[in-house]
Formats: C-alpha cells, structure tokens, sequence
C-alpha cells in the first residue's frame, strides 16, 4: 500500500508540474486535531483545530503564483536537496477520517486532496476570492486527475453493498462480521459474507463467498472488490489475497468499516511478487520450447 509520505511527494511533484515549474521540496507532517488547534491558535490566532494549514517560504506579489516568478523561487533552493524549498504543510489525521466519512470516499483520497491544496497554496494559490477560487479549484481538478485519485462513484456503491451484505454474515464464534462485494468486468455484481464454522478451518471468508457466486455464474474477470467490516477495516487474508490475485492482479480493492470510510489500493500493492497463472503458462513455454 503506498504510505501516505509517499503520496505527499507525489502530489507536491504533480502540483509543480502542473504549474510549469520545476520539481520542489516541501516538508509535510501529519498531527492530530489537538496540535492542529496549538498551531492555528499559536500562528493565526484562531482557537481551534482545521484540516490543513500551510506556511510558506516564498512569497508573491498579489495576482502571482510561482510560474511568474521564477527568480522568487529560484532564491528558496535548498543545496541540500538539490531543489527550492516551499515550506512546511501540517495535516489533521483526525480531520481527514472524519472528512472522509462525511464525503463518502477514502481516508486517502481526502489527505492527498489536502495535500494538494496546501501545496498549491505554497506555489501562490489562494481561495480568499471568488476569482481566485475558481483558479485553484481549477489547478486541484487537474492536479488529482494527473494523480488518479479522482472520486469514484462506483467504489462508493460497491462499498454500500458490501455494507448490505455483512449483515447476513454468520459469525457466531468470532462475532466478527464481513461482507462483499465483487464487480464483474461485464458489470455484473456478485455479494459474499464470511461463514464461520465450528471446525475453524472450514471458515469462509466473505471475499471467498463473493468469486465462488461469481464463477459459479460462468463469470471469471474482475475489476473491483469492496470488503466491509462490522467492527473495523477487514483487508484479505494471504489466503483470500491469492484467491482474488487468480483473476486479476489490478483489481482495485477498497476496504473500510461499516458506517465509515474506506480505503482503495490496486490488489498487486497487497500481493507484491505475486504468483499467477502467468508464471504456470511461462513455465509451459520454457518446457515446451
């Protein structure tokens, strides 16, 4: 799963290539709300926790951003990573679970978006006026689009399922339910749950149910699993992992607890080096050749 740190410098890059300027650093930090509100109180007097806040290095002149000024921004190069320093982002995780609940899609999707705004603050956007904020507004879209970490309406619905289909779980011994639900590349959408059985070992799991209906109906691609949890976030089992990874090794899965918000990675990111049905034809090959 790529860490979050990861995608900050992601976004930042995708920002400063956006802009038309060249790659720049800046340091990102997540808190909590209660450091969130000591710094908004201690730097902008406002007593309380936000989101995300900004502070940055270089300052434009009213109207610019950092593609007009270049000497500006060449003045904040950093010799000790070879780029233009733009400042320090701090983000809420607190925020950002409970944003994402409210909006209805991943704790990660939320905090890149945070950290696209802030970044393009730290490049001389603002949102103080109507003008200015249909300019950075604008840059967001485009910057999460180059990203790939757009809102997907269909994850949001195949996660609902998945919600619906928990709740015939049979979980008597663990108490632990999980539900699925499988998108078929024709659209087709096939439901499991987790059946539990007294021989612990005779156990399915709710992403198990959900191939097994599906191939049973004649069906044998997939394009997305959602797998809610009653009690928390539920990802695959090794056992389930290798099971999906039969039909498809970019299949994207998105995983979260009942009532909240859910994550949203490709299957290769949990099955790193996976072996398939690829490695048995290639094997094929070689002895047949």
């Amino acid at each position: 799963m790529k860490r979050l740190d990861t995608w900050f410098a992601c976004a930042l890059e995708a920002c400063c290539a956006a802009e038309g300027v060249r790659p720049c650093m800046a340091f990102f930090a997540v808190v909590d709300d209660e450091r969130m509100r000591e710094l908004n109180r201690e730097t902008r007097g406002v007593d309380s926790a936000t989101d995300v806040l900004s502070y940055p290095a270089v300052s434009y002149p009213p109207g610019k951003t950092a593609r007009d000024c270049p000497r500006r921004l060449g003045a904040a190069y950093d010799p000790e990573f070879g780029k233009p320093n733009l400042g320090d982002v701090f983000l809420s995780m607190d925020r950002v679970r409970r944003q994402a609940m409210e909006y209805g899609h991943s704790v990660t999707r939320e905090a890149v978006f945070l950290a696209v705004h802030a970044s393009l603050h730290l490049l001389g956007y603002d949102h103080m006026e109507e003008e200015e904020r249909a300019k950075m507004r604008a840059m967001e879209d485009i910057v999460m689009e180059r990203l790939g970490i757009g809102r997907n309406p269909m994850d949001e619905h195949l996660f609902l399922r998945a919600c619906e289909a928990l709740e015939n779980a049979y979980a008597p011994y663990s108490q632990y339910k999980v539900g699925a639900c499988l998108l078929c590349e024709d659209g087709r959408e096939f439901l499991g749950c987790n059946i539990e059985n007294a021989s612990y070992g005779a156990t399915i799991c709710a992403e198990r149910a959900a191939v097994s209906a599906a191939v049973a109906q004649g069906a044998r691609r997939f394009t997305a699993i959602a797998i809610a949890g009653e009690k928390g976030d539920s990802w695959p089992c090794g056992i389930c992992r290798q099971v999906l990874n039969e039909f498809s090794v970019e299949m994207r899965v998105i995983v979260g607890q009942k009532g909240g918000a859910f994550d949203v990675v490709p299957l290769s990111e949990l099955l790193p080096r996976s072996f398939g049905p690829g490695d048995l034809e290639q094997q094929g090959e070689s002895q047949n050749g």
